[in-house]
């Protein structure tokens, strides 16, 4: 008598056929294991989104309410690693007031962030509140100040010009700046422009520039 001894049966014996339907399943439990998921963190996602955005909100109307009130008068200390547009407010309001010492290095960081359009800005204020100094000085005749602020005012219309070539003001107050210096033709004798920008050293010894330049 034959004996048929009978095999188990494996997986790698199944039909072809069943293999492509096997791995579609599995594709469906892993996709419908994913959804869940994700439905589960989007309301978190979304909490976390609507958060960001009113921060930002917030912060842009702070710093609104910080740039009116410079504007108005209110002296605000910002710091310099502060937002470009609270930069550039300080150091117009510093501009009006005359305190170019403090200026510089508010105008670094904006540099520094690669904010050149306000730096530009900042750099044509405080070359204004160079000018007005020397025109104040001018009105007095007191001569000697004048030609260094003159040559200070100079410098950084051009340095504005440098990161804003078609800012017409700083052109046009240049001009004005360098007329001022062929009215005066002592002031070729003892400033050029070759003065760093310095405030507080502009009474150092200047050495002279050759005539016939604007």
């Amino acid at each position: 008598m034959t004996t048929i001894t009978t095999l188990p049966w494996r997986a790698s014996q199944r039909p072809a056929a069943a293999r492509p339907r096997t791995r579609r399943a599995a594709l469906r439990a892993g996709w419908r294991r994913a959804r869940s998921l994700l439905l589960a963190l989007l309301p978190v996602l979304f909490v976390v989104g609507a958060l960001g955005c009113g921060y930002g909100a917030w912060r842009i109307a702070r710093d609104n309410v910080t740039i009116r009130a410079l504007a108005t008068g209110r002296d605000i200390a910002i710091p310099v690693e502060a937002a470009p547009s609270l930069l550039l407010a300080r150091v117009q309001f510093l501009a009006r007031r005359g305190a170019v010492e403090a200026i510089e290095p508010l105008i670094e960081s904006l540099e520094r962030q690669g904010a050149v359009e306000r730096a530009a800005r900042a750099r044509y204020a405080l070359a204004n509140a160079h000018l007005r100094q020397a025109f104040d000085h001018l009105e007095r005749g007191d001569l000697d100040p004048a030609g260094p602020r003159i040559t200070l005012a100079r410098q950084e219309y051009r340095r504005a010009l440098q990161g804003r070539p078609d800012y017409w003001d700083a052109k046009f107050n240049l001009d004005v700046a360098s007329r001022l210096l062929r009215d005066f033709p002592d002031f070729d004798r003892k400033s050029g422009d070759e003065l760093k920008a310095e405030p507080k050293k502009i009474w150092t010894d200047i050495p002279g520039q050759p005539r016939g330049e604007p």
